[in-house]
C-alpha cells in the first residue's frame, strides 16, 4: 500500500510539472509569435519603412536645454511624454529607447498607458547618420550607420516571457537586424542631437522591439543592451540602456 501511494504521488507530481512546464512553453511560444522579426511586413510595410517610422518619431521630439518638461523622453523620461507626437490615427505606438548607462545594473522604470489595438515600437539599440553629421559621401554614412551595432548584446522580455536574447540564442542577432539603410533624416527644431533643423541625405539601422496589440489591462516590458566598440581605446563607443516599461493597455474614451 505504501509503495503504490509513492507512486500515485510520484504520478501526480510529474504530471503537475509538465502541464506546468507546457503551460509556461505555450505562452512563452505565443508572446514570441507577436513580435516581429526584421523580414516580417508589419501592417504590409517592410521594417526600413516602420525604422524610419521610429526615428522620424524620436527626432520630432523637442529637447529644450534647461527645462525639464520639454526635455527629450530618452533622457528625461516622464509618463506624459509617452504620448508626445504620436500618431493616433495610425496602428503603432512608440516607445522612447532608454538613455545611456554606465553598466547594466540600474534598471528605468518607466509607465506608459497605451491605447487598445496599437502595436508597440521601441529601439533597443540603433544608429541614425546624415550628411548633416558632416560625413562626406555614401560610404561614410554608411560606416556610420554600422556603427558598434554587429557587436551589439541585448534581450527582451514580455510579461515575463523572454522574446529575444542574444547570449542564448545567437542567432537573434541576424533575426532582428534591421541592416543599414538609405533614407532621408528628417531634423525638427530643437531635436535631440541638435542638428540643424532640415532633411539630409542618411543612414539608419538597428534591432528594435515591434510587438502586436496587446490584450487590455496591464503589461511588462523589459528590455536591455550592450554595444561596445572594444577596438576603441577611449572607451567612449558604446551604448548600454536596460529599461521596464509598465504599460497599461486601455480602451479609449470619447
Amino acid at each position: 500500500m505504501k509503495n503504490f501511494l509513492i507512486i500515485f504521488l510520484f504520478v501526480i507530481f510529474s504530471t503537475s510539472v509538465v502541464v506546468n512546464s507546457y503551460n509556461q512553453n505555450v505562452a512563452s511560444g505565443g508572446i514570441k509569435d507577436k513580435v516581429f522579426s526584421a523580414k516580417d511586413m508589419p501592417y504590409n510595410h517592410n521594417m526600413n519603412y516602420w525604422v524610419q517610422k521610429w526615428f522620424d518619431w524620436f527626432l520630432s521630439l523637442p529637447n529644450v536645454e534647461g527645462n525639464e518638461s520639454l526635455a527629450h523622453p530618452r533622457d528625461n523620461y516622464t509618463p506624459e511624454k509617452c504620448s508626445w507626437n504620436q500618431d493616433l490615427s495610425g496602428p503603432v505606438w512608440m516607445l522612447p529607447d532608454g538613455r545611456d548607462l554606465n553598466d547594466l545594473s540600474k534598471v528605468e522604470i518607466r509607465d506608459c498607458k497605451v491605447p487598445a489595438g496599437k502595436s508597440l515600437l521601441v529601439q533597443i539599440v540603433g544608429s541614425n547618420c546624415s550628411k548633416e553629421e558632416g560625413l562626406k559621401n555614401d560610404q561614410e554614412i554608411m560606416q556610420c550607420a554600422v556603427w558598434v551595432l554587429p557587436k551589439a548584446q541585448f534581450s527582451a522580455s514580455i510579461d515575463g516571457n523572454e522574446v529575444m536574447n542574444t547570449n542564448k540564442h545567437p542567432s537573434d542577432t541576424e533575426k532582428f537586424y534591421v541592416q543599414p539603410f538609405f533614407t532621408n533624416v528628417t531634423y525638427s527644431k530643437s531635436n535631440y542631437y541638435g542638428a540643424s533643423e532640415g532633411t539630409y541625405k542618411g543612414a539608419e539601422a538597428g534591432y528594435f522591439l515591434f510587438v502586436e496589440p496587446l490584450s487590455v489591462g496591464n503589461h511588462e516590458i523589459k528590455f536591455q543592451e550592450s554595444a561596445i566598440n572594444t577596438l576603441d581605446s577611449t572607451g567612449n563607443d558604446k551604448r548600454i540602456s536596460n529599461v521596464q516599461y509598465n504599460i497599461l493597455v486601455e480602451n479609449m474614451t470619447k
